[in-house]
């Protein structure tokens, strides 16, 4: 049986990650101009599946027990409210549950989808009364149609994009000043930039997608996905896959912070969702050592790497993570954030559980920042 939580944070928990379903042939409308992918077969077979009504009224007895679309408030906006009460979580991101294409290509039919999904997830973020909050995508292949577009859902509501780091955006480094309108724009607006698990590229698609590394080194049937078919299982984890996942942010975190972008924009906020945690300390301790040796001959910022990173940026551990162990070897304590990703199936039956484990040691304070505090620099309070 799942965790509670400590009777301190219930009722106030932020849950940086979780994922908007659609209906099949919701998602397949949506993503109509660019054309229907693996992920609305998948999840069209678990609605066609034996059992799949039973598990759905199942979930109301747990709802961590039942994952992908039978899960309870799944796709339907007033379940969704109904089982963050029942977790004692105030208020969620919530992210696409597209394969991101729509994100990188650079056709018009991609912005079409693009502002198709940006409409529904504006609308389940009113459904929802701004407590599951549709994380709202931006296509960064083209500056101003993407300035257009950020300047649109803002205005309409929106309290969070996110983004793809599958080119290289614009055509250039994330870095690169011709961003800085759409910084300017968020940091003003009070809206978070995010980048959340396949931003760079990873399971967009076919061998035609862009990657930082080539798919063929993963071809092999001892690194596929040992359960491709379970409900709720999109991201068809193998014993590779969550390991490198975090390389490319790896780069564009590097990029933003060593190019300035923090120092420019003191108020963007930038999260990095759902690729794990273990990456971050030791990019930060590069980037500080780099930073220490460039300033020997003149060159650097006001702030230290790991400065910028703790003021502007949090991320999202898995709950199989050792954070604790994180938090011993590097700090960053104000960096980590609690997630569910529900209703996804690698978001696991006790994250509650599992995360109190490993922060309890370090007492209320801790527990706070992690389960509350963190989070809100994503998600103030509306």
């Amino acid at each position: 049986m799942a965790t509670d939580a400590p009777a301190a944070v219930t009722g106030r928990i932020i849950d940086a990650d979780s994922h908007l379903y659609m209906e099949p042939e919701v998602m397949a409308g949506i993503l109509e101009p660019i054309g229907r992918d693996w992920v609305v077969d998948m999840i069209e077979s678990f609605k066609n599946r034996d059992g799949f009504e039973a598990d759905r009224e199942r979930a109301k007895d747990n709802p961590w027990a039942v994952k992908g679309l039978a899960a309870w408030g799944s796709a339907d906006a007033l379940g969704r409210v109904a089982v963050m009460d029942r977790m004692g979580i105030s208020r969620a991101l919530a992210f696409p549950n597209t394969l991101g294409r729509e994100t990188w290509l650079t056709s018009d039919a991609a912005w079409s989808v693009v502002r198709s999904y940006n409409d529904y997830s504006l609308q389940w973020t009113r459904d929802t009364g701004g407590r599951s909050i549709g994380v709202c995508q931006l296509n960064l292949t083209d500056i101003d149609r993407a300035l257009a577009e950020a300047n649109r859902v803002i205005a309409a509501g929106a309290r969070a994009v996110c983004v793809s780091y599958a080119t290289p955006p614009g055509g250039t480094s994330p870095a690169n000043p011709v961003w800085d309108p759409l910084y300017a724009l968020l940091s003003e607006a009070n809206v978070p930039l995010l980048a959340h698990l396949g931003a760079t590229g990873q399971f967009s698609g076919g061998p035609d997608s862009p990657m930082m590394l080539p798919r063929a080194l993963w071809d092999s049937p001892t690194l596929r996905s040992a359960f491709p078919d379970q409900p709720g299982a999109e991201e068809r984890i193998g014993p590779i896959w969550t390991i490198i996942a975090p390389i490319g942010m790896e780069v564009v975190l590097t990029a933003l912070v060593m190019g300035g972008v923090f120092e420019r924009f003191a108020a963007l906020r930038f999260g990095v969702i759902e690729f794990g945690a273990q990456w971050l300390g030791p990019i930060v301790e590069r980037m500080d050592l780099h930073a220490d040796l460039m300033a020997k001959v003149g060159v650097g910022l006001p702030l230290k790497p790991s400065e910028y990173v703790r003021r502007n940026v949090r991320v999202t551990p898995f709950w199989s993570e050792p954070i604790d162990v994180y938090i011993d070897r590097y700090g960053l304590a104000e960096t980590y954030m609690f997630s569910t990703d529900y209703p996804h199936v690698e978001g696991g039956k006790d994250p509650v559980g599992k995360f109190l484990g490993r922060l309890e040691r370090f007492g209320d304070e801790a527990l706070e920042r992690f389960f509350v505090t963190n989070a809100e620099l994503l998600l103030p309070s509306s």
